[in-house]
């Protein structure tokens, strides 16, 4: 991950239930249009607050123990010592808590690609921008603690956590403080770089990207790696946390190949929306 200018605020909301919606084609339903707020959305720098309901020190390196939908992770934190990936951030508590969620809920668009199609063979997830591994580590840990049937070979998930050079130690420290060998792997990953023939052959199952959309230098190198990475079948996750008018460039831009669907049928929508923090699923218009 790039250094921002700023480092954003965090959340942390107990779940409430909603009523299930579906993403409308519609211009007033368009996603887009959520981007279109003013600058009061720019955040300030805090030193401690609270991340799922645990007190947080931003700014001080540690290891935070966090419980989300009933999966405790692990997470070494760095203060921010390696560049802002190496803290914890709202949008990662949402992918995590939306992929632990969908295990036993079928209408979660992860629950066929991830939980039931894994019994079947193995599930190849990227994440993208990963930091601290958040979101690869609560989805490694969901799986090691679902009940599952007898085991067959080949079944399973296959979760690599990739980011820049300087955090790759960070989030090798996290795979082995949770105890997540063999399931999560850690990997550096330069966006707009050419990518290593295993990200490819064949494609990922799912890419997921929590708050990979913050610094505008980086845009375009994010479109390159995702339009590289996706192939005609992969369910790209997206959650966001909305900040700058900026950011609505990456969205303009990625439309031309992927066409975005805001993600609202999940039970902490209305908290983490409240807090201008957003899911996406990205579906390729371009076939490979």
């Amino acid at each position: 991950m790039i250094e921002p200018t700023m480092s954003p605020s965090l959340i942390a909301k107990s779940p409430s239930p909603i009523q299930s919606t579906t993403p409308s084609d519609s211009e007033s339903d368009d996603p887009l249009q959520s981007l279109l707020l003013a600058s009061d959305l720019i955040p300030l720098a805090q030193d401690v607050t609270k991340f799922a309901g645990v007190d947080y020190a931003t700014s001080q390196a540690g290891v935070l123990e966090v419980t989300l939908n009933g999966t405790v992770v692990k997470i070494k934190h760095d203060g921010g010592a390696a560049g802002c990936g190496g803290k914890v951030w709202p949008a990662g508590e949402l992918l995590s808590r939306y992929l632990i969620g969908a295990r036993e809920n079928e209408k979660y668009l992860a629950n066929e690609v991830v939980w039931k199609e894994s019994a079947k063979r193995k599930i190849k997830i990227i994440e993208l921008g990963s930091g601290t591994g958040l979101v690869g580590l609560a989805l490694g840990n969901a799986y090691n603690l679902a009940p599952r049937g007898s085991a067959v070979k080949d079944t399973g998930l296959d979760i690599i956590v990739t980011d820049q050079v300087n955090m790759l130690s960070l989030m090798a420290d996290n795979v082995e403080l949770n105890d997540l060998q063999g399931t999560v792997s850690a990997e550096v990953l330069d966006w707009g770089t050419e990518l290593p023939e295993h990200y490819v052959r064949p494609f990922p199952d799912v890419i997921l990207a929590a708050d990979c959309v913050y610094y505008e230098p980086s845009f375009p190198l994010l479109e390159t790696t995702l339009l590289a990475m996706t192939g005609d079948n992969t369910l790209v996750l997206m959650s966001y946390k909305r900040r700058r008018k900026a950011d609505k460039r990456f969205f303009q831009s990625i439309k031309k190949n992927f066409r975005i669907e805001e993600i609202k049928d999940y039970e902490e929508y209305k908290d983490f929306s409240r807090e201008s923090v957003f899911l996406y699923r990205l579906i390729r218009k371009t076939p490979m």
